[in-house]
């Protein structure tokens, strides 16, 4: 995403905690030059001064971080007067901690049971492998093994509010 909104004539800088992710961010950059920046650095501490940017985004990452509110706050610092902030997440009400698939007798799925809305979530391990995947596939590999931090979208909004940020609009 940052790649597309640069090739829109905006300059970007990118950041990101996995040293894996930005070096191959860079290899792009190296392939297709568009002026881009990166660095590995963290959303909770952003490398930048204050004041710096014009408009900061965050594509699906808030929601797989602990204490989001910080780099919410960390965003509004990097932000010049009138600035904005544009982010996406998955939404919180489709992804509970508790989410499982109901299928019927000939195993063809007909409904999904959430539950545990209200339940806030900070690094508790989901473990999954790909369903899909071959049975021998499923065996010879561990699960993933994956931190979740859930909020209520009340939060989410009270959080942006609490970081100085005015919400002008909202999607779904």
């Amino acid at each position: 995403n940052t790649r597309v909104l640069a090739a829109r004539s905006a300059r970007m800088a990118g950041v990101d905690l996995a040293p894996t992710f930005i070096e191959y961010a860079r290899e792009a950059e190296r392939a297709d030059p568009l002026g881009i920046q990166y660095s590995i650095g963290s959303a909770q501490g952003l490398p930048f001064a204050s004041e710096r940017f014009d408009f900061a985004t965050a594509f699906m990452s808030l929601m797989d971080m602990p204490e989001p509110e910080t780099a919410l706050r960390e965003a509004w610092r990097v932000l010049r007067s009138g600035g904005f902030l544009q982010f996406s997440i998955t939404h919180p009400c489709f992804f509970p901690p508790h989410r499982r698939q109901l299928r019927n007798e000939r195993g063809e799925p007909y409904a999904v049971e959430l539950g545990r809305y209200f339940d806030r979530i900070d690094g508790e391990i989901d473990r999954w492998t790909f369903s899909a995947a071959p049975p021998e596939m499923r065996r010879a590999y561990l699960p993933f093994e994956i931190p979740r931090f859930h909020r209520t979208l009340s939060e989410w909004l009270n959080a942006v509010v609490d970081a100085d940020f005015t919400i002008e609009r909202i999607a779904e």
